[in-house]
C-alpha cells in the first residue's frame, strides 16, 4: 500500500472512527514523519492518546500491528522528501535585505516550509482526484467565507472560462444558499475553510449534503468542522506568524488544481477559452501593454524602487 492510499483510507473512516481514534486519526494524517520516526508510545505521547488507540487505528487500515502501518510512512516520507530548508537557511543569513527583521525572516521560512509540505506526492494525487471531480459534476458550486472567500473566487473566475459548469456561491444577503435547491448527486460544492472556521460554511454543507452533492473540503487539519460531511480533501499547511494564516498555499492549490482541470479536459478546454479570449478582445477588456518611451530618464527609475 502506498503512504497517499492510506491516508485516503483514513480520511474515509475518519466519520466513523471514535473521538479519541478521531484525535489519533487527525494527528497520524497531518504529521506523516512523526509517524514515520517515533514509537508507538512516542507517536500517542504527541498525540495525547492511549498507545492502545494508535494500534486499533492502525487495525481499522488493514494492520495487524503498527509496525507495517507505520512502514508505510516510512517508505512514503522518504520517498517523497523534498526539501527548501536550505533556501530557507540562506534567507536567514541574507544581508541584502538591509537591516534585519525577524518577522521578515519568520514569514519566509514559513512559507518555503509550508510549499514544501504541499508539493509532495499525496497533494498531486488528491489535485487529480479533485480534478477529475469538478471535470465529472454537471455543476460545480464554489464558495469560501471571510478569509477564505479570496481562493473560491479565484478558482471560480479562472475556473469558469475553462469550464463553464463552475460557479461562485456568493450573495451579500446569503441567498445563494437558495441556489442549492436545484442542486443534485451529480453536483459538486467545493468550500475553502481555514481556521478560525467560518459558520457559514458548516451551514453550506449541511444543506449540500441533504441535497446529495458531492462534497470537497479544502481546508488546513483533521480537526476541521468540514471534514466529516467531506467526501474529498485537500489540506493545506497555512503555519507562519502572519496576520491570517498564510495565504500563498491556498493559492498555489487553486493553481494546481485549475492546471490539473485543464489537462484532463480536453478540446472543449482549448475551445472555452479561445471564445473568452475573443468576447473579452470584443469590449476592448484588455489594455496593452505601454510602449517604452524616451521622456524618462534614468532617474525615474528610482519611482518603481523605492
Amino acid at each position: 500500500m502506498k503512504l497517499d492510499d492510506l491516508r485516503q483510507l483514513l480520511w474515509d473512516a475518519y466519520p466513523d472512527l471514535s473521538p479519541q481514534m478521531k484525535v489519533a486519526a487527525s494527528y497520524v494524517l497531518e504529521n506523516p514523519a512523526d509517524v514515520a520516526f517515533k514509537s508507538v508510545r512516542q507517536l500517542a505521547k504527541a498525540a495525547d492518546v492511549h498507545p492502545s488507540t494508535i494500534v486499533r487505528l492502525a487495525q481499522v487500515a488493514g494492520f495487524s500491528t503498527f509496525d507495517p502501518f507505520r512502514a508505510v510512512f516510512q517508505k512514503g516520507v522518504q520517498a517523497q522528501e523534498i526539501r527548501l530548508d536550505e533556501r530557507a537557511a540562506a534567507l536567514q543569513k541574507d544581508g541584502r535585505w538591509g537591516e534585519s527583521s525577524d518577522a521578515f525572516v519568520e514569514i519566509g521560512q514559513a512559507t518555503l516550509s509550508n510549499l514544501t509540505s504541499l508539493f509532495q506526492p499525496d497533494t498531486q494525487r488528491a489535485v487529480q482526484r479533485i480534478a477529475k471531480a469538478i471535470i465529472e459534476a454537471d455543476r460545480v458550486y464554489v464558495s469560501g467565507y471571510r478569509s477564505s472567500f479570496a481562493f473560491a473566487h479565484y478558482l471560480a473566475y479562472a475556473g469558469k472560462i475553462a469550464l463553464p459548469s463552475i460557479r461562485l456561491l456568493e450573495s451579500p444577503d446569503g441567498s445563494h444558499f437558495d441556489i442549492l435547491g436545484q442542486a443534485g448527486p451529480r453536483d459538486l460544492i467545493i468550500l475553502f475553510t481555514f481556521a478560525p472556521y467560518a459558520s457559514e460554511g458548516g451551514r453550506l454543507l449541511t444543506v449540500g449534503k441533504k441535497r446529495g452533492c458531492k462534497i470537497i473540503a479544502i481546508t488546513d487539519a483533521m480537526s476541521s468542522p468540514a471534514v466529516p460531511l467531506a467526501d474529498l480533501g485537500l489540506f493545506v499547511p497555512m503555519t507562519g506568524p502572519q496576520l491570517l494564516p498564510s495565504l500563498v498555499p491556498a493559492a498555489s492549490v487553486c493553481e494546481l488544481i485549475l492546471a490539473e482541470c485543464a489537462r484532463l479536459g480536453g478540446s472543449s478546454v482549448v475551445e472555452n477559452l479561445r471564445s473568452f479570449r475573443d468576447q473579452v478582445h470584443a469590449v476592448e477588456g484588455y489594455l496593452s501593454p505601454v510602449e517604452p518611451s524616451n521622456k524618462f530618464d534614468d532617474d525615474d527609475d528610482d519611482l518603481f524602487n523605492s
